[in-house]
């Protein structure tokens, strides 16, 4: 892919001294992505050693692959939104065209991405799932590229990245495993935000350091253009401490012995403007006030010369090795001489320099659409002198954030709107709305992008002299930054919200169905269900009527009320899809799983969470709300004994890097498998990490129990039983939910040490209502630990349910009952089924006490012959790759197909190949039809 290290190490007409072994690396790297690897570089250094030189000479050496360069831009301090991706993208419709590009994209439809190159198709309105669908059509599009060959993604100081590009730059980072053929070069300054991606397995950092003396004697030597003089390497070398850039400046100045040398690096890197012409040095400190790059049309704007004086002032500045041209525009070399001019200009001409920027851009032929955000940041470095013409810009700048969906940006836009609001006595006319409606948006603004601190601020000043549905309203925000931060109150703003509205009100039913849903989830089950009635009553309109349908038959069916209300779930996410209402539709279809697993309707339980991740995936957001889906398709699995499929399905949606809840909630399911196969190390993880993670009464009840739960069978696993008995005591003394208290009353009575103990949960599970068989099993399992029943009544009730490791274990309490009565034969008629479930689940935890048990029965263990995948030793998982495979998928379609990573399916085709004995996807097909492995 790249013959970078074959090249002469120049970029321009400056020879790249002392980086071979850099670039070896680059290319070392980027031949992995050449064969179907997937790779970030993180090229990280101080300001001026080489970092962008280095890059531009690699991709310039790099063959066969699609080569993309962004750049985030820092104008007065505040990166533009999405810039290094909308540059990226700019230069692939210049590539290939907009309608090429737009056939790469799934279903060829732009959709969001049109919010960063209009030139791809219409701009659709702006949704809740507007951004997650922008940053998942952004990985379609590179994944699309990457079938077609190496694509390198290059986004250049993103230590100036503004936060909406960082959050891109991490998701596509994060999701580098389902693209293979990719590799993103982050070039930042050291301690940039990102380095936390250098953390990842994908991922290498490639640190530049300071160039040796030999290097440096290089560097002069091109710069110079002949063999320099030893003594002036050696004191280059020593003043620059040898930083390339600080090199070229102390040549460009003469290297001025004694106190003549600059004192400062910014003294040193403005020292070439004191051999420039006055008309030079003005247009240089012009382009400095403009940030990053100036168009020429504008800078003739800006500095007033006709088009050859402008020409005759930037050649000095451009020979100087100052500025850079282009084809339209000038830049500075280096990002940090830029500062240096910046930081030295007087007040005066800056304020002069930002007005005039502000005045040229505000000129549809300098300026115009899509300037919003250069011309805010001019107008507000001038905002003391220019308030009303700051207030504006930094409004219409917001306006324009808010449909690139940057949401930070735009709460940093509506912040400075609020600043200078008292400065600008017609403000509301200028904005065309009132303070109070600007500061609620502002507040909107900080909980969708995130920054609940913000929010909270804001929402004091706001709440204060609010009329009541206006603070409705603020206590419904309030109540998402509390839920989201882990912080009491929630519930009491949603209550509170909910007596505010008036009848009739539209926004009475949007405060009833989020309430409906947090009640639900903590549990109160009775007031939920109430709460859902009431609402269904004040819907209005139908997507609000839509939701308040799904909420009330999922309450009612938790109340155990299942078959008469699936069907009005069914209908409702039915009419939801009709609308195009994607939220609704994944609301409900994770519903609809969550109470068929609560039922001990395993099978439907799975197919309605498939479903949630199809749907997920149409939409646009099979990384967003996929996890959440996969979650319940896990836990039904689980239920069911498949249980390498779930550790599969969990490992991949925790590959997606969900919110920390959603992460904490898999961990428990995936620490649950590990410790019934005996892993304690992982299944301690899970619970510290789910400590720190989920806090009582902010997270959910079925997370924290759940949670509970496992670190109840670790403790007892970690022969401390005294402590997981006192755990689920604390955990159980709150609980209102029965779904969970059943499976922590039973772990609690495993624990005990003695039936004093045990009867003590049994105790606690008085007057505890019993919906559905799940809990029913739980019932008749507490009773078997209790002695007031035997064993047979749990056995028969796992069995109902076909959950096989509950049933394993009540068959091992069965089997030792048997043996303490003296009855072998029924013992051991217990301990073979036992036997095969562990085999078959990997279950080690049972092993043990399997193994003593059948040592008393004088029962030795059978292996069964098994069927045709069995015999060639095929996992059910690998059963599942190899069909597909057969059927003629490839890795990324059987990925997709099974909610699982790329590598993933890799792994499962190499184990299937050693397997069968064969050395092609063709001759595993081949043999597996012939041998009945797959129909």
């Amino acid at each position: 892919m790249s013959d970078a290290c074959e090249r002469i190490e120049r970029t321009g007409d400056v020879v790249l001294p002392g980086r071979q072994q850099e670039l070896a690396t680059l290319a070392r790297v980027s031949g992995t992505v050449g064969t179907g690897g997937a790779a970030t570089v993180l090229v990280v250094g101080e300001a001026g050693i080489g970092k962008s030189r280095l890059v531009t000479e690699f991709v310039t050496g790099l063959r066969d692959a699609t080569v993309l360069v962004g750049a985030c831009l820092d104008l007065c301090g505040d990166g533009l939104p999405f810039a290094p991706f909308t540059a990226a993208l700019r230069q692939l419709v210049e590539q290939r065209g907009a309608e090429a590009v737009v056939r790469l994209l799934p279903g060829g439809d732009a959709g969001e991405l049109a919010r960063l190159s209009p030139a791809l198709g219409p701009v659709p309105p702006v949704g809740e799932f507007s951004r997650p669908r922008l940053f998942e059509q952004v990985l379609a599009l590179l994944r699309a590229l990457a079938d077609a060959g190496p694509v390198v993604l290059v986004v250049e100081d993103a230590h100036w990245a503004d936060r909406s590009s960082r959050d891109l730059l991490n998701f596509l980072v994060r999701s580098q495993d389902s693209v293979p053929g990719l590799l993103v070069v982050v070039v930042a300054r050291d301690g940039s935000p990102l380095a936390p991606l250098g953390r990842l397995p994908w991922a290498t950092v490639l640190e530049l350091g300071r160039l040796t003396k030999a290097s440096t004697r290089a560097q002069i030597r091109s710069v110079l253009g002949g063999e320099p003089d030893s003594g002036l390497v050696e004191r280059v070398h020593r003043r620059s401490e040898g930083n390339p850039l600080f090199t070229e400046a102390l040549l460009a100045c003469g290297d001025r012995p004694g106190p003549a040398v600059p004192s400062t690096i910014g003294d040193l890197l403005r020292a070439p403007l004191e051999d420039l012409p006055g008309a030079t040095c003005e247009v240089v400190r012009a382009v400095a006030a403009g940030g990053d790059r100036v168009d020429h049309a504008l800078l003739l704007a800006v500095t007033g010369l006709g088009h050859a004086d402008l020409s005759g002032a930037v050649r000095p500045a451009v020979a100087a090795r100052l500025l850079v041209a282009d084809e339209d525009g000038y830049r500075f070399r280096h990002a940090l001489a830029c500062e240096a001019v910046y930081a030295d200009l007087l007040p005066g001409d800056r304020a002069l320099l930002h007005a005039r920027y502000g005045e040229a851009l505000a000129d549809d032929r300098y300026g115009g659409e899509g300037c919003e955000s250069q011309l805010a940041q001019h107008w507000y470095a001038v905002r003391a002198e220019h308030p009303g013409r700051a207030l504006r810009s930094c409004w219409l700048a917001a306006v324009a954030a808010r449909e690139v969906l940057a949401h930070a940006e735009r709460l940093r836009l509506l912040t400075r709107v609020l600043e200078i609001w008292p400065s600008v006595p017609d403000a509301a006319s200028l904005v065309g709305a009132d303070r109070d409606a600007v500061l609620e948006q502002a507040v909107e603004t900080a909980v969708v992008a995130g920054e609940l601190d913000s929010a909270e601020s804001l929402l004091v000043t706001a709440l204060a002299g609010a009329d009541p549905v206006r603070t409705a309203r603020l206590l419904l925000h309030r109540s998402t930054v509390r839920q989201t931060g882990g912080r009491p109150g929630d519930i009491a703003d949603l209550e509170e919200a909910a007596k505010l509205v008036p009848e009739g009100d539209p926004l009475r039913a949007t405060v009833l169905n989020a309430l409906t849903e947090r009640l639900l989830t903590v549990p109160r089950e009775a007031e939920g269900l109430a709460v859902a009635e009431t609402a269904s009553a004040a819907a209005r309109t139908e997507p609000e009527l839509t939701v308040a349908d799904i909420n009330l038959a999922y309450a009612r069916a938790r109340a155990g009320d299942l078959d008469a209300e699936l069907p009005r779930l069914a209908e409702a996410r039915e009419r939801a899809a009709r609308r195009g209402d994607d939220k609704s539709v994944l609301h409900a279809l994770r519903c609809e799983s969550d109470v068929l697993q609560g039922a001990g309707r395993h099978e439907e339980a799975a197919r309605a969470a498939r479903l949630g991740i199809a749907a997920a995936t149409t939409a646009g957001l099979g990384r967003t709300a996929g996890p959440t889906h996969a979650g319940n398709l896990a836990e039904a699995l689980i239920s069911l004994g498949s249980w390498d499929e779930a550790a599969e399905i969990v490992d991949h949606a925790m590959e997606l890097d969900p919110v920390p809840s959603l992460h904490a909630y898999l961990l428990v399911l995936s620490g649950s498998l590990s410790l019934a196969r005996g892993d304690l190390t992982s299944a301690e993880y899970a619970v510290e990490f789910g400590n720190r993670v989920l806090t009582r009464g902010t997270a959910y009840d079925q997370d924290v129990l759940q949670l509970v739960a496992l670190e109840v069978d670790l403790l007892v696993a970690q022969g401390q039983r005294r402590e997981a008995v006192a755990k689920a005591r604390a955990a159980l003394a709150p609980c209102a939910s029965p779904r969970y208290a059943w499976p922590l009353l039973v772990a609690g009575a495993a624990a005990a040490g003695t039936t004093a103990e045990a009867l003590d949960f049994a105790r606690e599970s008085a007057g505890l209502p019993v919906i559905g068989p799940v809990q029913d099993a739980h019932r008749s399992t507490l009773s078997a630990l209790t002695g007031s029943a035997g064993w047979d009544g749990a056995v028969r009730a796992w069995t109902d349910l076909r959950q096989p490791y509950p049933r394993a274990r009540a068959q091992l309490h069965a089997a030792e009952s048997a043996l303490e009565a003296g009855d072998r034969a029924a013992a051991a008629a217990l301990l073979a089924p036992v036997r095969s479930t562990m085999d078959e689940l990997g279950a080690e935890s049972l092993r043990p006490r399997l193994d003593r048990l059948e040592r008393l029965a004088n029962v030795r263990a059978q292996v069964p012959a098994g069927a045709p995948a069995a015999r060639h030793g095929l996992t059910p998982r690998e059963l599942d790759v190899l069909r597909l495979l057969a059927d003629g998928r490839s890795n990324r379609q059987i990925a997709e197909a099974l909610f699982i990573s790329v590598k993933t399916v890799g792994v499962h085709a190499s184990a299937i190949f050693g397997k069968l004995g064969v050395t092609s996807r063709v001759q595993a097909a081949t043999l597996a039809h012939r041998l009945g492995i797959v129909a």
